[in-house]
Parts: structure tokens; sequence; C-alpha cells
């Protein structure tokens, strides 16, 4: 199994909209091959911190699911946001 943890910071006042933007790559995700688990989490500790924590069962589902396009959508978005 591989664990990431993707520590996202998004720009002052910008968490909520990343969020609502972020939820089709979620339910999205949760359906490709490989994947455990993947939930986007926000820090306790830093209000502008978001947490993307992943579970794959091996490098390759990983590998796959980075040349999707939602989730090359998500990196532009963090561009946004």
């Amino acid at each position: 199994m591989i664990i990431v943890t993707a520590m996202m910071n998004v720009k002052l006042g910008k968490k909520d909209a990343f969020i609502l933007d972020a939820k089709e790559l979620v339910v999205t995700t949760r359906q490709e091959k490989g994947c455990i688990s993947y939930d986007l989490l926000a820090s306790t500790e830093d209000e502008d911190l978001l947490v993307m924590l992943e579970k794959w069962e091996n490098i390759e589902s990983l590998n796959d699911h980075m040349e999707t396009d939602h989730f090359k959508n998500l990196v532009e978005l963090l561009n946004v946001f």
C-alpha cells in the first residue's frame, strides 16, 4: 500500500471555494482502480492548510491517478486558489 499526505496551502480566504471545487475530484478519484481511500482534510492549526490523505494499492495506481484530467485540474486550481 502507498500512503500519500499532500499538503496544500490555499490563498487567504479561498479555502471554502477550493473545497467546493475539489469535491468532484474526490468523488471521481475514489472510483479509480487501486484507490483505497482519498480524503480532503482541513488543518485545525492553520486556517489555509488543506491535506489530501490518499491510500493506493500500489505505485502504478498512484501514477495512473496523476495522469488523469481531474488530477491535473486540481493542480491548476491550486494556482488560482
